[in-house]
Order: C-alpha cells, then sequence, then structure tokens
C-alpha cells in the first residue's frame, strides 16, 4: 500500500545521504577552507543527520503492522536487501582491485582472504548500515508478533528505556554511565518499535509545528554543538553527529512526526518523487562510486561555493545513480539484483 508521507521521508533521507557523502570531506578540514564553507558543510551534514534513524523508522512502520510468517519473510527480505547488497558489494570490490589497488597480484590464499573479507567487512564504508539493516530485519519476525498485541504502556516503557539508554549507557556519552546493564534496550530496534509507534499514535491537534520546534532544535543543537567542540578541539568533532546522540534523536522525532502531520504531495513532483522512492535502496547501494568518478570529472563539493556545489553535485549523483538502477533493471536477471 502506498503512504505518500512515508514516500516522501524516504526520497528526503535518500537526498540526505548524498548530501551528506558530498560534503564530508570539507568538514574535516576545518581552518584549512573558509569558514562559510565549513559552515555549509556542517549544515549538509548535521541538518541531515536524521537520515539512517529515519531509514530504520521507515521499517519499523512499514513492516511492524503486518502479519507473516517467518519463512516467507525472511525469503522476501534475502531477495529485497541481500541480493542486491552481493551484487553491489561484488561491484565495488572489482572497483576497489581496480582502482584503488591497480589489479594487484594475489596468490590463491591470498586473494581468498582478500575477497573474504571485501564481504565481511563490506567493500564500502556506507555498506555498514547493510549489515546493521540485516540483523534488524532478523528480529522484525518477532518484535512484530509482540508489537501488534502489546498495549500502549508497553511500547512506550521499553521506548522510556531505550531513551535512557541513549543519555546514561550511551558508548558515545562514556561519562554518563549508570551500573545497571541495559543493553537488551539500546541500539537500532529503539528506531524500528519508535518507527511503528509515531505511525501509529494519535497526537492532539498542532502536533505538526510543536514537531518542527522539535527538529529544528535538535538540528541547531547538533550544528552548534559540533561548532563548538570542533572550534574547541582544532579539529572537526563529530560526537553530536552520531546516530544515538540525544540531539539527533530529537530531530529525528520531530521531522518523523512533522512529514506524517504535512503529508504535502505536490502533483508536478509527484512522478520524480515515485521514481527516487522506488529506486531508493540501489541509489543508497551504488552513489559512492558515483560520487567517485563525479569528483574526477570536476563535479565535487568545492567545484563552486559549497552553498552551490555541494546541492548540484548531489543532485546530479542522485541522476545518475538512478539512471544506473533503472538501467539495471532492464536487463534479465540483473534485475532482480538492481534494487
Amino acid at each position: 500500500m502506498k503512504i505518500t508521507w512515508l514516500d516522501n521521508l524516504r526520497v528526503n533521507a535518500t537526498i540526505g545521504v548524498i548530501l551528506i557523502h558530498a560534503s564530508a570531506t570539507i568538514l574535516f578540514r576545518f581552518t584549512k577552507v573558509p569558514a562559510d564553507h565549513w559552515w555549509f558543510a556542517n549544515l549538509y551534514n548535521g541538518g541531515y543527520r536524521y537520515v539512517v534513524p529515519i531509514f530504520v523508522m521507515l521499517s519499523g512502520a512499514l513492516l511492524l503492522p503486518r502479519e507473516e510468517a517467518i519463512g516467507p519473510f525472511l525469503k522476501k527480505s534475502f531477495m529485497r536487501i541481500v541480493l542486491p547488497f552481493l551484487f553491489y558489494n561484488m561491484l565495488f570490490s572489482i572497483f576497489n582491485w581496480q582502482v584503488r589497488l591497480r589489479g594487484k597480484s594475489f596468490g590463491l590464499a591470498e586473494g581468498l582472504n582478500w575477497v573474504g573479507q571485501q564481504y565481511f567487512n563490506g567493500a564500502s564504508y556506507h555498506f555498514w548500515y547493510i549489515y546493521m539493516i540485516i540483523g534488524i530485519y532478523l528480529f522484525i519476525p518477532i518484535i512484530g508478533r509482540w508489537i501488534r498485541s502489546a498495549p500502549q504502556s508497553h511500547i512506550q516503557y521499553f521506548l522510556g528505556i531505550w531513551g535512557l539508554t541513549i543519555l546514561f549507557n550511551n558508548p558515545h556519552f562514556p561519562y554518563l554511565k549508570l551500573p545497571i546493564a541495559l543493553t537488551d534496550f539500546t541500539g537500532y530496534v529503539g528506531y524500528l518499535v519508535l518507527g511503528y509507534y509515531l505511525s501509529t499514535k494519535e497526537f492532539s491537534v498542532g502536533i505538526k509545528w510543536k514537531a518542527f520546534a522539535v527538529f529544528v532544535l535538535g538540528t541547531l543543537w547538533t550544528m552548534l554543538g559540533s561548532y563548538y567542540f570542533t572550534a574547541e578541539n582544532g579539529k572537526f568533532y563529530g560526537l553530536l553527529y552520531a546516530n544515538f546522540s540525544p540531539s539527533v534523536v530529537l530531530a529525528t522525532i520531530g521531522l518523523f512526526l512533522f512529514f506524517r502531520y504535512q503529508n504535502l504531495d505536490i502533483r508536478i513532483l509527484t512522478p520524480f518523487r515515485d521514481w527516487v522512492s522506488s529506486h531508493s535502496y540501489g541509489i543508497y547501494l551504488v552513489h559512492i562510486i558515483v560520487l567517485f568518478y563525479l569528483a574526477k570529472a570536476g563535479v565535487y563539493g568545492e567545484m563552486l561555493h559549497p552553498s552551490i556545489a555541494v546541492p548540484l553535485t548531489a543532485l546530479a549523483c542522485l541522476l545518475i545513480s538512478g539512471g544506473i538502477v533503472w538501467i539495471l533493471r532492464k536487463i534479465p536477471l540483473i534485475k532482480y539484483v538492481a534494487g
């Protein structure tokens, strides 16, 4: 079933991932780039830190309400998530061998070990998300059965303790540590449950603008706090950028609820939104290689002022990545792994 506001969120997060990666290198050159350049990189990165949590929350909103046997669910998930990942990881492995290692020759044992590492660790840094989401999907049949029959008070209880782990048992904030082991409540499962909860609970009138205010508060906290600590340390300090930073959690909750109650649907943009939404997984998988070759062609976040260059680079990457996925879907057999 098509749900417009969830499609809007997916497209927003897909574009956000590309904006983050198109501007990331500027962040790490604090004091080496003009201050306004760094601040635009902080805007694109700090302003879109919600993208990974939003992707997980989308899974919670869409999958947890469905009652489905474990076998069919895992088979479907393997076809949708794992097979495309294996295909793109193979492409990235070939890219790493040909471009990064310049076609280095391997002995049989060394070559097999290298290929194994490409799959064990992921052939690209952004594939960490796939390993995480596969683990989440394995848990969905179990947590889905619980959450569909659980009273709201039980879900709120879970989210409440999960919130405590964000504040006190968060590995990113070791100085805030409780002696109580709360590991069963930590991690991305919290975002999964949060996505279900915020998509099913009815809120009072006026929640949309309250949610937007929460989003702005969380985003400003992330951006201004990151600048403060970066300036204090003399180099980029990304603690508040973490997916479990309290500021990111606030921004994510605010944005999710704002999109739910805004439900924006601009007719002229609908075909483009639907196209990006339906190609979003493949776009995520392939976009890093596209950014690499765009940079080789002189299209990158500092080809002009970052206020212009980063969005232009991200748009070019989005269109090319989506085009690659669209073409792959036209090829027999390959269409099943195109994403």
